[in-house]
């Protein structure tokens, strides 16, 4: 949408560290904030106004570790539901603070910002079809690799048997679940584990729960067992154990359909021969031709 840059095929909020969904979202909660206190459109205007003020949110978490990001979507409900009742309470929010010259928008994204998508088609096309729902419990970039790990394994593959893994995905889907590289195949905990392309790939290879991996596959004790710091004897089959043996890359195809899709591929070896590659967008996979 507005933050959007298709040059760099992502959105302009993440390129800069920032969790559009931490700031946008205390700006479209503070809109519906205020229609549900029954404000009329000046009002509902304000609200927006006011919010654009406080949303924030930095994404580093996903890469290095903590678990402050859990907080982001509740600050950011926090910060619409203050923003209305100041509103309501006579406050005002500036009439440009969208698209004005030190607006949100220009603050955030900077030269950046497509005004015009705000407008596009306003009241005639919505975004909501085209919305991931998200089956597994960790971010969403490390879906498609989950889908590919459950097709590896629906095939029969044998997780002891891999000797090594190699994961394929649009270059900035790995800024997220593949760098620093050390920490992904080292999760520092459950929260962490859930922004890792290695050991959540791993994870499903070994049979994760839920329809693939689950919260108790997230857990700091799960993580930790897992890397064997609180286990003595550590698993050769281990998701940990077997993120050690991945790489990652970026991947071209990968990155041409992104981000209408967080597509990866990934190939595994084994002591006799390589698993075939396996396609996969977040939602669906298939086979590749070679």
């Amino acid at each position: 949408m507005a933050g959007y840059d298709r040059e760099l095929g992502n959105s302009v909020f993440f390129e800069r560290g920032q969790h559009a969904t931490a700031i946008c979202g205390a700006v479209g909660a503070a809109a519906a904030a205020a229609m549900l206190s029954g404000l009329d459109a000046a009002g509902i205007a304000d609200a927006m106004g006011i919010a654009s003020s406080m949303g924030s949110g930095i994404l580093e978490a996903n890469r290095t570790g903590g678990t402050v990001k859990r907080v982001h979507c509740g600050w950011a409900a926090h910060a619409a539901v203050t923003a209305a009742g100041l509103a309501r309470a006579g406050l005002t929010g500036p009439p440009t603070v969208l698209e004005g010259r030190f607006g949100l928008l220009q603050a955030f994204c900077g030269d950046r910002v497509d005004l015009a998508a705000l407008t596009d088609r306003l009241g005639e096309h919505w975004e909501l079809p085209g919305i991931f729902f998200k089956p597994y419990p960790c971010n969403h970039f490390t879906h498609a690799g989950v889908d590919a790990a459950l097709a590896l394994r629906a095939r029969g593959l044998d997780p002891s048997d891999i000797e090594d893994i190699e994961l394929g995905a649009p270059t900035p889907v790995l800024r997220t679940i593949g760098e620093p590289h050390e920490d992904k195949i080292r999760p520092k905990s459950g929260y962490h584990a859930a922004f890792s392309g290695p050991y959540t790939v791993a994870a499903a290879l070994l049979g994760g729960g839920g329809l693939g991996v689950f919260h108790e596959d997230f857990t700091d004790e799960a993580a930790a067992t897992r890397t064997g710091s609180r286990s003595p004897r550590r698993s050769a089959a281990s998701p940990t154990r077997a993120a050690t043996r991945s790489s990652r890359t970026s991947s071209p195809p990968c990155c041409a359909s992104a981000p209408a899709a967080a597509p990866s591929w990934r190939s595994a070896s084994t002591p006799t021969a390589a698993a075939p590659a396996t396609r996969c967008r977040p939602t669906s996979w298939r086979r590749s031709s070679g």
